[in-house]
């Protein structure tokens, strides 16, 4: 079976998540198939998500999730929706 992704809608709503609410930031960073889930996105559809893409992280800055938001939301970047989302290295 093929790994799933997400739809456009679905990583704008990621990201718009991830550049605002720091309580939804932790929660992604620690259980990311949860906080997933509750973006409305079904139970089904995330665990067929790659596994690295629900493995806790830390995560990008708040900036680096608005400046792939507008990319995503401009069409300018599409790969996004491979979910493979910013991390910091340090």
């Amino acid at each position: 079976m093929a790994d799933k992704s997400l739809t456009k809608e679905q990583g704008l709503a990621l990201l718009d998540r991830l550049g605002k609410d720091d309580a939804f930031r932790a929660h992604f960073a620690q259980k990311p198939a949860e906080a997933l889930h509750s973006l409305g996105i079904p139970a089904e559809h995330v665990v067929g998500l790659p596994p690295r893409c629900l493995c806790p992280r830390e995560l990008g800055s708040k900036q680096a999730m608005q400046e792939a938001h507008a990319k995503l939301a401009s069409n300018q970047e599409m790969s996004a929706l491979n979910f493979i989302v910013p991390s910091a290295k340090l």
